[in-house]
Formats: C-alpha cells, structure tokens, sequence
C-alpha cells in the first residue's frame, strides 16, 4: 500500500524513490530490451533497502516527460528523490549515468557511472543494479543525517531518531549508548508500533550487557536486549534489520539455531543491502559458515564501495574463522582503532598464529589499556579476566574455531586461565508430544498436560520431530490432510473454494482486531478445513507467493493453528508454552530451533 504525505507511517521512511525510464541513447532494440530489466531490477533493490520507499515501476515508466518533472512528481505522489539518468552505448557495454535528484527543489544531490555488459547474464545486471541501488541508500541517509544532526529531538521524525540513535551506538561510548537510547524513545513516543526503535533499544541493552559495562546490570541488560529484540519483530517480522539485530542477540547467548534461522530471513528479505550483508558477516562466521561470511563480505565491499570505516572489522572476523590469517590482518590493519576492545588481541592472535610473535607482543599492551578504559571502568584487572573476557565476546559455535583464538592468544603471551568460555551443548532432556485418541499428551519439565485434538497439535508434531528442518507451509496443510484427502478438484469448485477463503481471511482479520474469541476459533476452523482440502488437491510443494496463491492462504491457515495451539498449550502447561514460543518460526517455512536440546518423542 503507498504511503500518502502526512500518513503517520511515513516518519519511519528515509525517502519516497521514483525511478525514471532514463534517456535511451542510439541503443538497438536488444539493448533497449537490456535496460527495461536493467531499471526493474533497479527498482526491486531499491523496494528492499530499509526505509526507503518506491513508487510502482508500473507508474513511473508509464508517466510522460512532463510529468516526470520533480516538483510535479512530488505533488502528485509525494515522492521525496528521482532517480533519473541516461544509458548509451559504450564500447562493447552500456554506460548508465544516474542522478539522485531532490523533488522539492530539482537539485541533483549525487550522481555516478556504471558499465553494463551489453547482453548481461542476470546476475551481472542484478549485481550492478544493486551497487546502484546501495550507493543511492547510502547518499540518502548520509544526507538526512546530515540535516538532522544539529536539530533537537523533540523535532525529529521517527526515522530521523532512528538514523541519529544508530550513529550514536556506532561510537560505542556509554554517553553515546545513553543518547541513543534516548532517541530511540523519542521515535516511540511518536510511533509507538516503529519495530526499529525497539530494535535500537535492544541493541543498547545488547552492548552493555555483553560488553559488561556496568556489571550490576548485566542480568537486565541481557533480558532488555532479547526482550526488546522479540517485541520488534512481532511488531515487524518483514523488516530485514529487526531480523539481524535478533539474529545478533540470539547468536552471542549461544542460541544459534535460532540467531541461524533469524539471520536467514534477513537475507531472504534484503540479500543485495551491503550494510546488512556486512554485519551479518561475522555473526555467519561464528555460527561455523566461515567461506559463506567471507563472501558476504566480498559482496557488501562490491556494492558498497564507498563503504563506511567499519566494514574491515567485520570482514576481518570472517577472514580469521576461514584461517586466511594475512587477509584478516590487513582488514583490522584498516579499521578504526578500538572499534570493539577485543581489536588488538584478535591482531595478536594472527600475527603470532603466522609465527610473528614480537609484532603480536606489541598488541598486548594496547589491548590491556582497551580493557581498563571500555571494559574495567579504570579499576585494576588480572589478565585471565580481559582474555576470558575477549573470549566471551566472540561467540564461536565451533570448537575448533575458539581453539584457534586460544592458540594464538596464547602464543601472543596472553594466555587464559581456562581453556573455553563457550559452554558445552547441555544434555537433551526427553519430552512427550503423543496423540492418544482424541487427546494429545504433552510431557516437558516434568509436568505432563492432556489437550484436545487440534490441528496445530499435529503441526507441532511434525515440526518437532525434525528440529532445525524447515517445513513449507502447504506441506504442513497436505501432511495434516491426508488422511482426508479427497479427489481432485474441479476448476469450478476450486474458484468458489479461492471465494470462500478470501472471505474467511476477511472474516478471521475482522474478528481478532475486534477480540472475539469464540467467532475467531470457528473462522479459523471453516479457514483451516478449507486450505487442507486446496492442499490436497493441488498438490505439496512451495509455489510463488501472489495474493491468490494457495501457499499464501496455506502460510495464513498454518500460521494460525499453530499460534492458536502454542496458546491453548500455554494456558495449560506455562513453561511449554514458552518454549514452544521462543522455539517454533511460523511463516511460508515453519520451524522448530530450540535454544536447548530436547530430545522429543511425537
């Protein structure tokens, strides 16, 4: 739905893109087949980036030059920026010429050069559509901070305080930490349903307690963090940072197959964003995926070459899992100095792992001082409390990956008292999920539950039997099915079926805004039979998710039944409500990634 000026929504944006159809320069029919999909694709990475909004390619290459005029664009639509420009033949390629230009005034803030082969594989013209589409981000924001900085809070939109509160939390001070999280409350009192000022909120809390700051909050700063964390992303499970930052969260208290399953839908929502590409880096690396991070960082360098003074850090921690010791070095070599207070010793550890043991000698002492200053407070310290500390803030899921950092740490004369911060996979407690008639059977914790027969019993059933394996929704609604599953079929009654569905969806939507409970079990239930009887009909498998899709109403239904289970379950069994909570990922792939092991018998 497009945001209209003056619609609340609209705080949380950093622009209103139209893309323009470009001037097309003495180009063959072949090549102005090229662009066409060349601009398409500008457009959906454009649509991707966080903040930003874009009018409907369908609009904007349809207008006529007059009515392209920036000014005449920004009172019709409400579009903030054009990206505008020309392509023309140059040597055996395309040269595009892309300007960033300002609606209100007409003033062209940016402007830059790309090659495009002349018959380009689709991943050659993705590849430089997205560096189009990141430098135009980056232009965007680096400017409205601009304009922003120097106003007072009590001026700023939504995003305006989110832009200003993430600056904040990358200098990485306590007086910075405090500021952001002052900006980030600032965006919720404007909009208290903005999923990225939680998000920011989470990430202070995430700071202090895993830096351990201040010591007498850790143990509330560790439950802000995740808390904050969780209540985003029921606010906004589409927004790619809500899923890094959990993704983040989950990954440093070692939950990793929930950090794993996070950091996934990040990708999938926004996989070309060099920002998010770069910070997902390393949290990649930790999970043991250290090839697949080193090449998220290659790709975030590519689209984002005027990248800011982080991304080496990142990359470096990619580079050291992946046992490429030179290319990590040069990386942290580059970085800001005491980015994080671990820097010098990560450049320890590989300058004594490659048997330069005087060089890494030299590190020792600014990373003690790091520690005194970020981590200590000023107080004295022994060295086994910075070098189990630098160890903690490194959340390796791999042993082997901890025992290179140890190696080389210890060889760079800073040597641990203990061998591993990382706690060992704690033994798999066995628990029940059973039908037993028309009954189900939960045991967990000790305490064991009798529930009526649900639907999203059986679910959970499947989802639990195969933790970690992500199960598409219309193979949830067929296995479910198939015990009733009945002919095929025919088109007409498949139509009134699609009818009925929408319908219910209507229905179901209007009965949980309104709170009523009893209308909402007996939609759901017509909703559910329904999908089942599409689903064994059509067929399993994932198909294109369009808003007549059986595998969107599959994920509608699914969604629903599981949720409704994990309630009634709750209300019956608390703690395996909340685990089942925390634990199961609904969507068009469901999933069960427990923080601990269970061991369950279904």
């Amino acid at each position: 739905m497009e945001v209209q000026p003056g619609d609340p929504a609209a705080t949380r944006r950093a622009a209103f893109i139209a893309v323009t159809p470009f001037r097309r320069v003495g180009l063959e029919p072949d090549a102005a087949r090229t662009v066409a999909g060349f601009l398409e694709d500008v457009t959906l990475e454009l649509a991707r980036s966080p903040g930003i909004e874009v009018l409907a390619g369908r609009t904007s290459f349809a207008l006529a030059e007059a009515e392209l005029d920036p000014r005449r664009m920004h009172e019709t639509y409400g579009v903030t920026h054009l990206v505008d420009g020309s392509i023309r033949p140059s040597g055996e390629g395309l040269q595009v010429g892309a300007d960033l230009i300002e609606a209100t005034t007409g003033r062209v803030v940016w402007t830059r050069r790309f090659q495009l082969p002349a018959r380009p594989s689709p991943a050659a013209q993705e590849d430089v559509a997205a560096q189009l589409a990141n430098q135009v981000c980056g232009k965007l924001n680096l400017g409205r901070l601009a304009q922003v900085r120097s106003r007072p809070v009590s001026s700023l939109e939504a995003y305006d305080c989110w832009l200003r509160g993430h600056e904040a939390l990358r200098r990485s001070t306590p007086e910075d930490d405090e500021a952001a999280r002052t900006l980030f409350e600032r965006a919720l009192s404007i909009d208290p349903t903005y999923a990225r000022a939680y998000a920011g909120l989470s990430l202070s809390h995430f700071k202090r307690w895993n830096w351990r700051r201040a010591t007498a909050r850790e143990e509330a700063d560790d439950r802000l963090s995740l808390e904050y964390a969780q209540r985003a992303e029921e606010l906004d499970d589409h927004d790619p940072v809500v899923q890094l930052v959990l993704g983040r969260t989950h990954v440093y208290r070692r939950n990793f197959a929930q950090g794993r399953a996070r950091l996934e839908r990040a990708l999938e929502l926004s996989p070309n964003v060099a920002d998010l590409l770069m910070q997902a880096a390393p949290l990649w690396a930790y999970l043991g995926e250290a090839e697949q991070a080193a090449d998220m960082a290659a790709k975030a360098f590519r689209l984002n070459p005027l990248h800011d003074p982080w991304y080496p850090l990142c990359a470096a921690i990619a580079q050291f899992c992946a046992r490429r010791l030179e290319e990590a070095l040069e990386l942290l070599a580059r970085s800001p100095p005491n980015v994080v207070f671990e820097q010098h010793a990560v450049a320890a550890a590989c300058l004594a792992l490659l048997g330069r043991e005087e060089e890494a000698r030299g590190h020792v002492p600014k990373f003690l001082e790091e520690y005194r200053v970020s981590i200590a407070g000023g107080r004295d310290f022994d060295l086994a409390e910075a070098v189990r500390q630098a160890l903690d803030s490194n959340p390796f899921r791999r042993a082997e990956d901890l025992a290179l950092l140890v190696e080389g740490l210890t060889r760079a004369g800073l040597a641990a008292t203990e061998p591993t911060t990382t706690p060992g996979a704690p033994a798999a407690e066995t628990a029940r999920l059973v039908r037993d008639g028309r009954l189900w059977e939960a045991t967990f914790a000790g305490r064991t539950v009798h529930l009526p027969d649900m639907k999203g019993c059986r679910d959970l059933a499947l989802l639990l039997a195969a933790p970690g394996e992500r199960i598409h929704c219309m193979d949830l609604a067929g296995r479910t099915a198939e015990s009733d599953a009945g002919a095929a079929m025919d088109r007409r009654a498949r139509a009134a079926c699609h009818k009925r569905i929408r319908d219910l969806q209507e229905q179901l939507a209007e009965a949980e805004r309104d709170g009523d409970l009893a209308r909402t079990e007996r939609l759901g239930a017509e909703l559910d039979g329904l999908i089942e009887q599409l689903s064994a009909a059509i067929g399993l498998g994932g198909r294109s998710r369009k808003l007549d899709d059986p595998a969107e109403k599959a994920r509608t239904a699914v969604t629903w039944r599981i949720r409704n289970a994990v309630k009634k379950i709750g209300a019956a069994h608390p703690a395996l409500g909340r685990h089942l909570e925390l634990s199961v990922r609904t969507g068009a792939f469901c999933a069960y990634a427990p923080e601990h092991p269970v061991r369950w018998i279904t």
